[in-house]
């Protein structure tokens, strides 16, 4: 059995797929391409990066760990949920 180089592995993966997953595929190739600039791609919108979110929260909560635990701690109810 011979081993298909890379390039023959990579057009028979392209071959099986459908007109929308070449152009996915063509736009992050065009994203590596250029991934030397410091500029954003001309599509990119906050609204729809993931990281934004996830890097939006305080950067101090390890450093707060015991005091924000603490502060959600009651002598009677622990940190069970308290009914209203």
């Amino acid at each position: 059995m011979t081993t298909a180089s890379l390039r023959e592995q990579l057009i028979a993966r392209i071959d099986r797929m459908t007109d929308d997953d070449v152009r996915s595929l063509i736009k992050l190739i065009d994203l590596v391409e250029s991934s030397d600039s410091d500029e954003l791609p001309p599509d990119y919108s906050e609204e729809n990066d993931p990281l934004i979110g996830f890097l939006s929260g305080t950067t101090d909560l390890a450093e707060h760990v015991k005091e924000t635990l603490y502060s959600d701690i009651d002598e009677i109810s622990g940190w069970t949920q308290k009914k209203a």
